[in-house]
């Protein structure tokens, strides 16, 4: 089993001198823009969705694609079904941190109060590195924890599909890219010599909350992007500058940019959470996905 998690304080940011609304986390390749929308914008997105599906509002996290959408059986995008993007969405994309690799897949959730998201790393191969995450409606803490052994072992599990399955799935699958499933930028201690790394004692890293205020856009490369596991606590309140809040409805906008053909890959420092190198590792041991 797993050891008890502990949780601690979030990382200091390095708070931008040109743009104090800009703080960045450069060991982890994490990024938070503050404001990143206006409130007439968020408005807007809101209404955007109530108008595309009247059911928002009950219990359930409820989903529309854009672009290329989400596949939740290749944790791809699907090469077949496709929704033009709406200019809510296509008018902020020149202003995105990362303009040599715009973003083609976009996912927007509503989640209602006490909707959590379970704690994932996206897939590396199937998506180019920088990962998007707009939030509106809401202020919600992230929760950010780097991936051990428990988590590829979770990665590993029979019931996880890859890229060798082409077939759609359902819309309401798990939440933002979830797969199976970070305190701060060191990697994880190897396993001895000749132990396999995935055998080794299940040392959980600390956990640490990062708020998302609402209408701040996250960006997440390489460490936070790879290694780390990123998730939201299922709960109706938080605790926020020392006072309890109550939850109302989050919505996400989550932006990935499609790799196709040979460019689906991913030689990044995370084995253990990487699926690519889970596909070779099933090849060589003559497994399938």
């Amino acid at each position: 089993m797993a050891a008890p998690q502990r949780q601690e304080p979030p990382p200091a940011p390095e708070v931008d001198p040109a743009n104090p609304k800009i703080q960045r986390w450069p060991d982890l390749g994490l990024a938070l823009i503050l404001d990143f929308i206006s409130e007439p914008q968020e408005a807007e997105m809101i209404a955007a969705f109530h108008a595309a599906d009247p059911r928002t509002g009950g219990k359930k996290r409820l989903s529309q694609h854009f672009g290329h959408h989400f596949d939740y059986t290749t944790f791809g995008a699907s090469g077949t079904r496709f929704t033009p993007v709406p200019p809510y969405i296509t008018d902020f994309l020149p202003r995105l941190p990362v303009q040599d690799s715009l973003p083609d897949q976009f996912t927007v959730q509503y989640y209602p109060p006490g909707a959590g998201i379970p704690p994932h790393v996206d897939t590396h191969s199937m998506f180019g590195e920088a990962l998007y995450s707009l939030s509106f409606g809401s202020d919600v803490p992230m929760v950010f924890r780097m991936s051990g052994a428990n988590d590829a072992r979770k990665m590993r599990l029979p019931k996880r599909s890859l890229a060798s399955d082409t077939k759609d799935a359902s819309e309401s699958a798990p939440a933002e890219g979830q797969q199976n499933g970070a305190s701060a930028s060191a990697p994880p201690d190897p396993a001895p010599a000749g132990q396999d790394p995935y055998q080794a004692q299940e040392y959980e890293h600390p956990s640490w909350e990062l708020l998302l205020p609402s209408r701040s856009l996250l960006l997440m490369m390489g460490p936070s992007r790879y290694g780390y596991t990123h998730g939201i606590k299922g709960r109706k309140t938080d605790i926020i500058d020392g006072q309890p809040v109550q939850r109302v409805g989050r919505y996400s906008i989550t932006m990935r940019t499609t790799r196709r053909g040979d460019e689906i890959r991913c030689d990044c420092e995370y084995p253990g959470v990487c699926d690519s190198r889970i596909r070779e590792e099933q090849a060589r041991n003559g497994q399938t996905s």
